[in-house]
């Protein structure tokens, strides 16, 4: 645990700083600033949130891990890099960040909230030091990391072995911090420090009671704490699919804070859309996440203002500089643009992994999201069959929760077709005036929640029919029913008198029930925790796993392949899930010049 938080608090600090600049760069343009009212004048943006300079800089240094991973291993040179740029923003900036240090002391002098944040950070660094190890992480998730520190990238790598070829910017983050080059150790901090930002978010839920009402968002923060739970004994591995959860979870969050608050300025909105671009390097299947971006390119192409149109430029700029580096590691290491999507055929590289093998690969995650491993008898199931055996396989929550959704999805065409009838007959502009009389200022309007129950929506409906095993969903599964009903449940409270006796009792009851559920789960994890309790993760964290190994040989260079089973671990490097021998060869003399299957 202790080496969790001294990485953190490393993380913490460079981040912070890395992300400071960016943000205080991108507002400093002249574009980027926003109009008070119609006829105001235009005011650079401030960012509210300091946990946005943390997400941004982890954005900025793994597009720096990325990029450095094309050149050198991302190790000891690459952190020395970091620093000195972290060194150089420092001193710049000096003035504003004492301010922002004092700021942040004062929440330990001034009341309890400090203190708050501190407990949460120190209970999510002890569920990172150790827990389960995810199955894959052992199968290729620490080699595709310990390639990523030691020779960044290498061409044709997924020959080696496949899965190495499912390129995702967070292997890079985590290579970025693993620290390998201190003692050999590749420390996996960086999916709990995903998750730490998420649970500092959700820890907003508690001013539902100075507050005395309900938004939107708190209903989205309910269902990351039930994440939280969910994943808390497995955040030690570094899965993507935990990155990506956190993220989203963290977007769409923010982004129904912002609307809640109706947020004038485009630029937060902006940079989460960048952010949604981020997810997508981290997995694919984040794709849909992106129509959120509808909000900002709207009010960006929308009036005569040039100062727009280069934002917009200069956001779409921001957008490949955020993408290009993971689409160039994908053409590095597996010959495709988009590792095994191989409709995509740009490049004839010879180290591409052959399209057999990649279009097998793809049926084979398909199969595999579906329930089933048999790729050969479930491959080309219809729809009308394997969809039923999928859901009869979904137990306890997650299937109430898979119904909840098909319930809200068909409460979301009733208010899609309401939203398109009005727009048409009474050419309501749903932007600037709400379809509903309420009372309260802080209700998400109608326009707006359409917009993010049709991302929910469509990242459900994606994710079901591409490979729909509930780990790669989860975020999607809770938070669709959640921001639907919860709509319908803050639309019901602010019928209600908010000064009244019933309102009050009802918030107080709420409040109650949610602290006793916390407890509660909290309570099943420490119960779970106790049999996998050993004091040595108190001061180190939990290693990868470690398996019985045999070699083969490429030109005189030994690899080694797991006896039993298919995985490695960390260590035995560089490894395959088999032996290779015969099927793959070196591009020239060494394994620098990287890999590519053998010619008949």
């Amino acid at each position: 645990m202790l080496s969790v938080v001294l990485i953190w608090i490393y993380v913490l600090i460079t981040t912070y700083l890395t992300g400071f600049a960016f943000l205080k760069f991108v507002t400093s343009l002249e574009c980027m600033h926003s109009q008070k009212g119609s006829k105001g004048t235009y005011k650079k943006y401030n960012t509210h949130f300091r946990a946005s300079f943390i997400v941004a800089g982890l954005v900025v240094n793994t597009v720096y891990a990325e990029l450095f991973s094309i050149f050198a291993g991302v190790g000891i040179a690459a952190n020395v890099l970091m620093i000195a740029f972290c060194v150089l923003i420092a001193v710049y900036y000096r003035e504003e960040l004492i301010g922002d240090f004092i700021d942040v002391s004062r929440l330990f002098v001034t009341g309890y909230t400090g203190y708050y944040y501190l407990l949460i950070f120190l209970i999510m660094a002890y569920g990172t030091s150790h827990g389960l190890m995810h199955y894959d992480s052992d199968l290729y998730h620490a080699q595709a990391i310990h390639w990523i520190e030691d020779y960044g990238v290498i061409k044709g790598l997924g020959n080696l072995h496949v899965r190495l070829a499912y390129n995702s910017a967070s292997f890079a983050l985590s290579a970025l911090y693993s620290m390998s080059f201190i003692t050999g150790q590749s420390f996996h901090v960086m999916a709990g420090f995903c998750a730490l930002m998420l649970a500092w978010q959700c820890l907003d839920l508690k001013d539902i009671v100075r507050r005395g009402h309900p938004i939107i968002s708190d209903f989205a923060r309910i269902m990351g704490i039930y994440y939280l739970f969910m994943v808390f004994d497995e955040i030690v591995a570094p899965a993507s699919d935990y990155f990506l959860s956190t993220f989203i979870f963290y977007i769409v969050i923010r982004w129904l804070d912002m609307n809640v608050k109706h947020e004038r300025s485009y630029v937060p909105y902006i940079m989460l859309s960048l952010l949604g671009v981020y997810a997508v390097t981290i997995k694919l299947s984040a794709a849909p996440i992106l129509i959120l971006a509808i909000i900002p390119i709207y009010r960006l192409l929308s009036g005569k203002n040039p100062g727009k149109r280069k934002a917009l430029l200069i956001s779409v700029l921001l957008a490949f500089i955020i993408a290009i580096p993971y689409f160039i590691r994908n053409l590095i290491i597996s010959g495709w643009l988009v590792y095994p999507v191989t409709a995509i055929n740009l490049f004839g590289v010879d180290w591409k992994i052959p399209k057999g093998i990649a279009d097998y690969d793809a049926k084979e995650i398909k199969v595999y999201g579906r329930g089933f491993t048999d790729v050969e008898t479930y491959g080309d199931m219809p729809l009308s069959q394997w969809l039923p055996q999928w859901f009869a396989g979904i137990h306890g929550l997650n299937k109430i929760m898979v119904i909840l959704d098909i319930a809200a999805i068909a409460i979301y065409l009733v208010c899609l077709v309401y939203f398109f009838a009005v727009a048409i007959n009474k050419k309501t502009e749903f932007g600037k005036k709400k379809v509903f009389n309420i009372s309260r200022h802080s209700m998400l309007n109608f326009a707006d929640f359409i917009t993010i129950s049709t991302t929910m929506v469509v990242c459900l409906l994606f994710w079901l029919f591409t490979a729909p095993l509930i780990r790669y969903g989860e975020v999607y599964v809770c938070l669709t029913f959640a921001i639907i009903f919860g709509r319908l449940l803050v639309r019901g409270f602010n019928l209600l008198d908010a000064d009244g006796i019933f309102a009050k009792r009802l918030i107080a009851i709420t409040a109650i029930i949610i602290a006793v559920w916390v407890g509660y789960k909290g309570v099943n994890v420490v119960k779970e925790d106790m049999p996998r309790f050993n004091p040595d993760y108190l001061l180190v964290q939990q290693d990868y796993g470690r398996y019985e190994a045999d070699t083969f040989q490429i030109s005189g260079m030994t690899f080694y392949y797991p006896v039993e089973g298919d995985r490695i671990g960390y260590d035995l490097f560089p490894s395959a899930p088999k032996n290779m021998d015969g099927e793959i060869e070196f591009r020239g003399y060494d394994i620098f010049s990287g890999f590519m299957p053998l010619k008949n």
